[in-house]
């Protein structure tokens, strides 16, 4: 082998291994509310917002910023009580909505694309039913949704799917027993809920242990669920019809169609989709096929 066929090699592994460990912008900070609420920042243009789910941070986004900011300008919102964001008296999706609202205006931004993923599409779901006005495009990744989701989900026999809704629900229990765990606890969802079993690994982790070790931390992760009836509730009342463009988004190895499903009533110009060969950690197991389903969506707008 040459020089500058060796050259060439290293340069194909770099990036090849720069991708599979891709690095997070640095962390930025604004107060609202008297708290610090954390996020990313990056790229240049138009902006999409970007909500993470439970039990991960911003970092579930790792590998979808460096290609959507390459067109984009990325706002990666680390939810309030999670990752690097200080935690708040109601995890309700109105009051977390409200606060994501307050992120945009501290950053003067009017008018955005939003996707979120889990929890951080149940927060978006109540924005766009909020703030409707302010977003271009809505996107809702494998979540579902308070209010929204058929309740024929909830059934003993989709125990392994929905248990966590009501155990994470109960008041101290919950984190009372984890602490200390929860690394066990956590590397259940990842290995039973993700079909590509590499996307998440023993590194990746071990960051989401850290974000969610200790009795605080694991509360305020489940204080979401212990406000899921009263976010359905307030989804109930703020129904109305979504005019612009949603994208709802399934793994067909998990929620598939569902997502799409709990939104119609909600949105007269919706395109659902479930992606082949992918579970529900969709960002992590399956970047590229999201992002060109984002970028699709914002270009067809």
């Amino acid at each position: 082998m040459g020089l500058k066929e060796f050259i060439i090699l290293v340069a194909i592994i770099s990036s090849v291994t720069s991708y599979g460990q891709s690095r997070m912008p640095d962390k930025k900070y604004v107060e609202i509310n008297s708290q610090k609420i954390c996020y990313y920042d990056q790229g240049k243009g138009e902006v999409i917002v970007l909500l993470h789910g439970w039990p991960q941070t911003s970092y579930t986004w790792r590998k979808v910023i460096p290609i959507l900011s390459k067109k984009y300008r990325i706002i990666a919102i680390d939810l309030p009580g999670t990752g690097f964001s200080a935690p708040t008296s109601k995890y309700d999706t109105k009051s977390i909505a409200t606060i994501i609202d307050k992120v945009g205006l501290s950053l003067d931004i009017y008018s955005f694309h939003l996707v979120g993923h889990d929890v951080g599409a149940w927060v978006a779901a109540t924005y766009g039913l909020l703030y409707e006005n302010k977003l271009k495009t809505l996107t809702l990744i494998e979540a579902g949704i308070p209010g929204l989701v058929d309740s024929s989900l909830f059934v003993p026999k989709n125990a392994d799917k929905i248990w966590q809704f009501y155990f994470n629900q109960i008041n101290d229990l919950p984190e009372e027993l984890i602490s200390g765990n929860e690394k066990t606890y956590l590397s259940w969802f990842f290995d039973k809920k993700s079909f590509v079993k590499s996307a998440i690994s023993k590194k990746d982790l071990n960051i989401y242990y850290k974000a969610n070790k200790g009795k605080e931390k694991l509360k305020n992760g489940f204080n979401y669920y212990r406000a899921f009836n009263t976010s359905s509730a307030e989804n109930i009342a703020f129904k109305k019809n979504i005019s612009i463009p949603v994208l709802a988004i399934g793994g067909d190895h998990a929620v598939g169609y569902g997502v799409g499903k709990s939104v119609e009533e909600i949105s007269s110009n919706l395109n659902s989709i479930s992606i082949s060969d992918c579970g529900h950690y969709i960002p992590e197991e399956k970047p590229e096929e999201l992002c060109e389903l984002i970028l699709n969506l914002i270009n067809t707008k």
